[in-house]
């Protein structure tokens, strides 16, 4: 407290005494502080985890409360790994942190990668954070993949280069797609011409890297003939389909064999035997048919020599000769001649048919063998 004099009339006042003070001291407690506002509770998610780890959460409450705060936490998940959704009550304690966590769990069922979710739920003595409400951990899957569908692949053939008689017929088999593991399929090898093949089915393997090649040898013989082809055909069997456009292949083969010489035709009268009272047939033929033009032959019957010589016109006709026309494609001629009857025991008797050039009625070819024996046997 002060206390000061002030001018007035009949005195002066001090220059440096005109004022006193005392002091005064209070006894009263100060008024209490004004409350507390209620903290803000945020939540911030942990790293990320593999499947059967535990997802973190950290939850903040800012200020640190005085006491105990009790906050509701709903947990959810994207993905199916094994976490109990629903509400959680987490305490934070004077320290102002706590740390939730969520167990996932570890199965053997491939599926995509998902996330654990937090979220701090509305309730009493706190506000929740309007940017840190919510916190995801993601959550990886660590199983492999199922195996694809098995596909059942396709078997092809394709033919290799054409060869000649003596090589080696080259054939690849395909399956599309690769087979998972080695593919027996059975293929049937067949010939056009006579090349010393084997045919019949082969089993031929083929490995995971999808195709494997069929090697059919030919022989190399002397024998002029015409080309021909070596075929392989893909038979149905387990575990694979046929390619309906490639299913058979065909190596050509070609002969190296020159081909024999062309002798030059010839006619030839062959030896017969008939039996008297009946008839002899005897046979002419042509080397090598006429390919164009009709060619003729004169034939005639002649006695033999020795003992055994048949009779003129008692043992044979003597009227026994004529021509025998060969049309084109024509090889050989039969002929026939009468043998008369007797009532003679004899032995058997003989007598030639000769081939004649008879000029300028003869054409075509030589005579290469003009005669022939015509046996007569007894029939006494």
């Amino acid at each position: 407290m002060t206390v000061t004099v002030d001018a007035g009339s009949g005195y002066t006042v001090s220059a440096t005494s005109g004022s006193a003070t005392v002091a005064v001291q209070d006894d009263d407690d100060p008024p209490p502080p004004p409350p507390l506002a209620d903290p803000e509770v945020s939540i911030t998610a942990g790293a990320g985890v593999t499947e059967g780890g535990n997802a973190a959460f950290t939850i903040i409450a800012d200020p640190a409360p005085t006491a105990a705060l009790t906050v509701d936490v709903t947990v959810a998940q994207s993905g199916d790994f094994g976490v109990s959704p629903g509400s959680r009550a987490v305490t934070i304690p004077t320290s102002g942190s706590v740390t939730l966590t969520v167990a996932t769990a570890n199965d053997s069922t491939d599926e995509a990668d998902g996330s654990v979710t937090a979220t701090v739920d509305v309730g009493s003595g706190y506000t929740v954070s309007a940017t840190a409400g919510t916190a995801t951990v993601a959550v990886a899957d660590d199983d492999d993949p199922p195996p694809p569908p098995a596909v059942t692949p396709e078997v092809s053939i394709t033919a290799g280069s054409n060869i000649t008689e003596g090589g080696d017929a080259a054939f690849t088999v395909t399956a599309d797609p690769a087979p998972a593991a080695a593919l027996t399929v059975e293929v049937t090898v067949s010939q056009s011409g006579d090349f010393g093949v084997s045919p019949g089915p082969r089993t031929v393997t083929i490995p995971t890297t999808g195709s494997a090649t069929l090697t059919v040898a030919t022989a190399n013989d002397s024998a002029d003939e015409a080309d021909g082809t070596v075929t392989a055909t893909v038979n149905s069997g387990a575990g694979y389909t046929v390619s309906a456009t490639a299913g058979t292949a065909t190596v050509a083969v070609a002969d190296d064999d020159d081909p024999l010489p062309v002798a030059d035709p010839g006619f030839a009268v062959h030896d017969a035997t008939g039996t008297e009272g009946g008839t002899l047939r005897f046979r002419v033929t042509l080397s090598g048919a006429p390919r164009t033009a009709l060619v003729e032959v004169y034939w005639i019957a002649f006695p033999s020599s020795g003992s055994q010589a048949a009779t003129p016109g008692a043992d044979y006709s003597t009227r026994a000769r004529g021509w025998l026309a060969f049309n084109p494609g024509d090889t050989e001629k039969w002929v026939q001649i009468t043998l008369p009857e007797d009532d003679r025991q004899e032995p058997q008797e003989k007598f030639l048919v000769k081939l004649l050039r008879v000029s300028p009625y003869h054409t075509g070819p030589p005579i290469a063998d003009n005669q022939a024996t015509m046996t007569i046997t007894d029939n006494d």
